[in-house]
């Protein structure tokens, strides 16, 4: 059966969308929003009412209500069966002998959302983890439970994704983890020995190892930023990313059109998933070196992303052991006009190092990127102390341009990015 669906990428827009649609009378309440993994966006049904005389005063109206968005509809097989994934469950249960109250309890901690990285689905916390299903599951013989987790994957998968593997993602710890090891993932369903899964946003695929590192959707404001401002980015300025990651800006960088990155990072697997990323897109070649391995200037030379596998505190001696091995025929011409220190809770530890690199290799005007974890009473007065204590550490002139909240990460708490100008 087909049935036409509205695609949208932000799910900010999803409620105001779906409101605009009941009005017009076109929003199929039988039919659920979902998550569409090849297509990455979110799908909003249409009902009968929709016809395609109606398109072009359906893109009127929605364009008007929110400019600049990018509006496509599409049609798409959807599963007839009138069954819900809760029906199915709870038949299955109950069927195995449990108690129909019980059932129902259990339905009840359903996930309402999930996130799908082909071919992983990623439920979110206080679901199939949460007190009453640790307990029910460990009742269950395996041959159920397995029952159960491939109801789940079916359920999500597609004609054309197929999800294989299933865990739950705990909120992310609030200390500090520069290694960025996924503490929070509990693993139902699946060999995660060797497992990649992957995801596309604003056009850039992504892919790591679930078990070994860490992946946050809601850093995509921050990367769809990068993309979008910062006019300065061209094939004549270098970014420095002190903690590269499996390529969370560093990729955005790299698609901008910066000439060369510099990267470090601690985990050999994200250094893994950033290579194949930045093979995956296009945007190589990259060259990465080993801590404690000697650099072959030619190389960088010849590579647009250079990854040192070792720990930022390095980063200035590497710069300057660069330098040392330019002669008239190798030159790098540094011009580094961006650092990016993406670590959460704080990135205090590379501060002294990113003034450094711009105080020796910095553009006319360089710009440092300061992520942090900022409690709301602190909001107002965090650039302007951020730039004080970035000054004790520069001989350039530094002010505090802008501070963009990425995403709330707690309670009162905003994961926000920092913008100080160093000329």
């Amino acid at each position: 059966m087909k049935k036409d669906f509205i695609c949208i990428k932000e799910s900010k827009n999803l409620k105001p969308l779906k409101s605009l649609l009941e009005d017009c009378e076109l929003f199929d309440k039988e039919t659920k929003i979902s998550q569409d993994a090849e297509l990455d966006c979110f799908l909003v049904p249409l009902n009968d009412k929709f016809s395609s005389s109606d398109l072009n005063n359906l893109i009127d109206t929605v364009g008007a209500q929110f400019p600049g968005i990018y509006l496509q509809i599409i049609s798409k097989d959807i599963k007839t069966s009138s069954i819900t994934l809760s029906q199915k469950i709870f038949d299955i249960l109950v069927q195995h002998g449990l108690e129909e109250l019980l059932v129902d309890q259990l339905v009840e901690k359903l996930p309402k959302r999930c996130s799908i990285y082909p071919p992983l689905l990623l439920l979110s916390s206080n679901t199939l983890n949460t007190e009453i299903w640790q307990s029910a599951l460990s009742k269950l013989s395996d041959e159920l439970r397995t029952k159960l987790f491939c109801l789940l994957l079916d359920h999500y998968s597609t004609s054309k994704v197929r999800l294989t593997h299933l865990a739950v993602n705990n909120p992310i710890p609030e200390s500090n983890n520069e290694i960025r090891s996924p503490t929070q993932l509990i693993i139902l369903y699946g060999d995660f020995t060797d497992f990649w899964c992957h995801t596309v946003q604003n056009g850039i695929y992504q892919t790591w190892m679930p078990s070994h590192t860490m992946f946050s959707r809601g850093n995509i404001k921050e990367k769809a930023r990068i993309l979008s401002s910062y006019e300065d980015i061209s094939d004549s300025i270098d970014i420095v990313d002190m903690y590269a990651g499996i390529g969370y800006f560093t990729l955005s960088y790299l698609k901008r059109g910066a000439r060369r990155l510099f990267c470090w990072e601690i985990n050999p697997y994200s250094v893994e998933g950033l290579v194949k990323g930045i093979d995956k897109n296009g945007f190589g070649p990259a060259y990465v070196i080993q801590s404690g391995q000697q650099i072959n200037l030619k190389k960088v030379v010849e590579s647009r992303c250079i990854i040192f596998l070792e720990s930022n505190e390095n980063s200035t001696e590497r710069f300057k052991e660069l330098i040392a091995q330019e002669n008239n025929e190798l030159k790098l011409n540094l011009n580094i006009s961006h650092i990016n220190l993406g670590l959460l809770p704080k990135s205090t530890d590379s501060w002294k190092y990113a003034c450094e690199i711009v105080d020796c290799y910095g553009a006319n005007a360089s710009w440092i990127h300061v992520h942090e974890n900022v409690g709301v009473l602190d909001l107002d007065t965090y650039m302007e102390n951020t730039a004080k204590r970035l000054q004790c550490m520069s001989k350039k002139s530094i002010y505090p341009v802008r501070l963009e909240k990425v995403k709330t990460f707690a309670p009162d708490v905003y994961h926000i990015v920092g913008d100080f100008k160093f000329v």
